[in-house]
């Protein structure tokens, strides 16, 4: 019978505490939030090859980045970039080679997570 006493004591005593959840950390209002279509690139001769990618990207690792938003791709530096400006929430345009042929693909440029986690 003590056991029930103190377990319910404790369940009451739990059931009373705040329980606070980790505070999330946003960017300040007039912050730039920067984008990513989750992808990696490498430098290969004279293209810019995708190294990775996010399961279920419509880019493929492999392919060859021609062009993004309308704009031709030169190096690695000059892509993310580019990607980075990009709003989160739009879509962008991404144009590459893959065996053989051009194709346009169209990708979500999600909110690049830059926050520092404790």
């Amino acid at each position: 019978m003590r056991a029930v006493v103190l377990l319910t004591v404790a369940l009451a005593a739990c059931a009373q505490a705040q329980v606070q959840a980790p505070e999330v950390r946003r960017a300040p209002e007039d912050s730039v939030v920067p984008g990513t279509i989750g992808v990696t690139v490498r430098q290969e001769g004279a293209s810019v090859v995708v190294s990775g990618a996010r399961v279920g990207s419509a880019v493929w690792v492999g392919d060859v980045v021609l062009r993004y938003n309308g704009e031709a791709i030169v190096s690695p530096r000059q892509f993310y970039r580019l990607v980075v400006d990009s709003p989160p929430g739009s879509r962008a345009r991404v144009e590459v080679r893959r065996d053989g042929s051009a194709r346009t693909l169209e990708v979500p440029v999600r909110e690049l997570d830059t926050m520092p986690h404790a």
